[in-house]
C-alpha cells in the first residue's frame, strides 16, 4: 500500500507539474518548485492571472488528492525526489546540477552523528554552499534527525536560482526550517555563526579571477578550481573548531592545483579524513568521488593521530557495513570528544 501511494503521489505531483509548466511556460524545475510552495501554503498562487481559472481548479483537486495519500516524511521525500530526477532528464540538466543520490547523505549523517555525539553537541547550524536541488542537505538532515535529538538550524547558498528555488519549497514540504540565499558563495557570505558545513562540490574552474585573487587556493595562473575555492571559502565561515563534510573527485588530492590545496590545508585546517565513497554509486573509476573531512583550528580542535583512510562498503553489504560504522565511531571518539 505505501509504495502503491508514494506512486500515486509522484504520478499527481508530475501531473500538476506538467500542467503548471504548460500553463506558465516556464522549465520543469520552475513549475515543480512552484508546486511545492503552493502545497506546503495549501493554495495555488496567481500572478497577473497566471495560471488560468481551469488550472488553478485543476491543481486544487490534485493537492487534495496528494494530501489524502498521508505519507510518512521518508515515503513524501522519495516520491518527491523521483519527481526532481524526471526534471533533470526532461530539462537536460548538466553534470554539476545533478541531483546528489540518498546513499551520499546517509554516509555524511553518519559521519556528522559521529561527530556530534563526541563533541556532545545537540544544537547545529548547518549550512549547505553548494546546496543545489536540497536532496543531499535534506537527506542529511533527516537522517541525522532520526539518528539522534539534535537541533539543526539550516542554511543554503547557490548561485543558481531556480535550484534555490526547488530546494526552499521541497524544504517546506519536508518541515525543514532553512534560510535560502541566492549567491556566488565565493564571494562574500552574509552568514556567520556556523558549526558545521557539508557540500557536494561542484567541480571544474572558476571563471572570476577577480574574486579568485584573495584565495590561498588560487591557481598560479589561469583559473582556479571552483571546488578548491569552496572548501577554503567555507572553511574560513566556520566557527573554530567547526567541521566541513565534502564530497570531492577522488583524485583531488592528484591534480595540477592539488600543491596549493595542500599547502593551504596545512596551515589552516586539519584533515581528518579521506573516504572514497562506494564504487557502486559511480559509472566509471573517472567519476569516482569521496568524502574529505576538515575541521578548522581552534576550540578544541586537534588533528587526529591517525587520518580515517579507506574505502567506504557498500551499504547493500551489512556486515561490511556495520564494520565501517564501528571505525567511524572509534574514530570520533579519539578525534572529537569533548
Amino acid at each position: 500500500m505505501a509504495e502503491e501511494n508514494m506512486q500515486k503521489y509522484y504520478d499527481q505531483l508530475d501531473q500538476a507539474t506538467t500542467l503548471l509548466k504548460k500553463s506558465l511556460g516556464t522549465s520543469y524545475v520552475e513549475a515543480l518548485a512552484e508546486n511545492l510552495t503552493n502545497i506546503s501554503d495549501g493554495n495555488v498562487y496567481v500572478e497577473n492571472g497566471a495560471p488560468d481559472d481551469s488550472t488553478v481548479s485543476q491543481l486544487k483537486d490534485i493537492y487534495k488528492e496528494l494530501i489524502q495519500l498521508h505519507l510518512t516524511q521518508a515515503q513524501l521525500k522519495q516520491a518527491i525526489t523521483v519527481n526532481i530526477i524526471k526534471d533533470q532528464r526532461t530539462d537536460n540538466v548538466e553534470v554539476n546540477k545533478l541531483m546528489t543520490p540518498d546513499t551520499i547523505g546517509l554516509i555524511a549523517s553518519l559521519i556528522a552523528f559521529e561527530i556530534l555525539n563526541s563533541e556532545n553537541k545537540k544544537t547545529v547550524n548547518l549550512v549547505d554552499p553548494t546546496v543545489g536541488t536540497g536532496n543531499f542537505l535534506i537527506e542529511f538532515i533527516q537522517q541525522l534527525k532520526q539518528a539522534g535529538d539534535f537541533k539543526i538550524n539550516a542554511a543554503a547558498l547557490d548561485n543558481d536560482e531556480t535550484l534555490l528555488s526547488l530546494t526552499k519549497s521541497f524544504s517546506e514540504v519536508m518541515n525543514i526550517n532553512l534560510d535560502a540565499y541566492h549567491q556566488d558563495s565565493i564571494a562574500d557570505w552574509d552568514i556567520t555563526d556556523i558549526d558545521m558545513a557539508i557540500a557536494d562540490l561542484p567541480v571544474g574552474y572558476y571563471p572570476v579571477d577577480d574574486n579568485a585573487k584573495a584565495f590561498e587556493t588560487k591557481a598560479d595562473e589561469g583559473h582556479s578550481f571552483a571546488h578548491h575555492l569552496l572548501i577554503e571559502q567555507t572553511m574560513n565561515n566556520l566557527n573554530d573548531g567547526g567541521v566541513g563534510i565534502f564530497v570531492v573527485p577522488s583524485q583531488i588530492f592528484q591534480t595540477d592545483q592539488a600543491k596549493k590545496l595542500s599547502a593551504w590545508m596545512v596551515s589552516s585546517v586539519y584533515l581528518q579524513a579521506v573516504l572514497d565513497l562506494p564504487t557502486n554509486l559511480f559509472a566509471s573509476k573517472e567519476a569516482q568521488k569521496a568524502v574529505v573531512v576538515l575541521q578548522k583550528h581552534g576550540g578544541n580542535a586537534k588533528q587526529a593521530g591517525n587520518v580515517l583512510m579507506g574505502t567506504i562498503p557498500d551499504t547493500n553489504q551489512p556486515q561490511l557495513f556495520e564494520g565501517f560504522k564501528n571505525q567511524l565511531q572509534d574514530w570520533a571518539q579519539n578525534n572529537f570528544k569533548d
